[in-house]
């Protein structure tokens, strides 16, 4: 595949948001490595559809210590409430239009393919978290499991890796 150059996700409209308790360089790193995916699979679409990412904080996991996701050592797993989705506390909407984001206060149009992103709170008291990121239409869930290492986040699962291949550390 060629070289995809990533456009900047405005990460000051994310940093923004989080509360005291969520670890800022989380909240850094866990949007980029998600920008970057889609970027990915954007470029690999074929039709010219408007795309968006809807991206929050989830305080309230079901079940978050009985359930678990066994990839690269395990993770609470990141199911929410509400019909296993992710209940957001708080959502901003990030739309990709050529080739930039762009902040919104609502979804434009219903033929949009979006991915919505449940990020989990609290982070600044662990040293892992898991995120829920759902595509629709469609409704491919991908889970990333995200690792803390010398004050440093990296993605280091993917729940797609056997269609996509292993994820390789990536710290931000």
């Amino acid at each position: 595949m060629k070289n995809i150059e990533q456009p900047i996700i405005p990460l000051e409209v994310v940093a923004a948001r989080p509360g005291a308790d969520d670890g800022r360089a989380f909240w850094k790193a866990a949007p980029s490595v998600l920008a970057e995916e889609f970027v990915r699979r954007h470029a690999l679409s074929r039709t010219n559809r408007e795309c968006a990412i809807v991206l929050g904080a989830c305080s309230h996991w079901l079940r978050p210590h009985q359930t678990r996701w066994t990839a690269s050592g395990g993770f609470a797993y990141p199911e929410g409430h509400r019909e296993g989705l992710p209940e957001l506390d708080w959502s901003l909407i990030l739309a990709f239009r050529n080739r930039q984001w762009v902040p919104l206060s609502k979804l434009p149009v219903k033929n949009l393919k979006v991915l919505r992103v449940a990020l989990p709170s609290r982070t600044a008291r662990h040293n892992q978290a898991a995120v829920d990121a759902r595509w629709s239409p469609g409704e491919e869930t991908v889970l990333s499991g995200f690792r803390k290492a010398n004050e440093k986040w990296g993605c280091v699962a993917a729940s797609d890796e056997k269609s996509r291949g292993r994820v390789a550390t990536r710290s931000r």
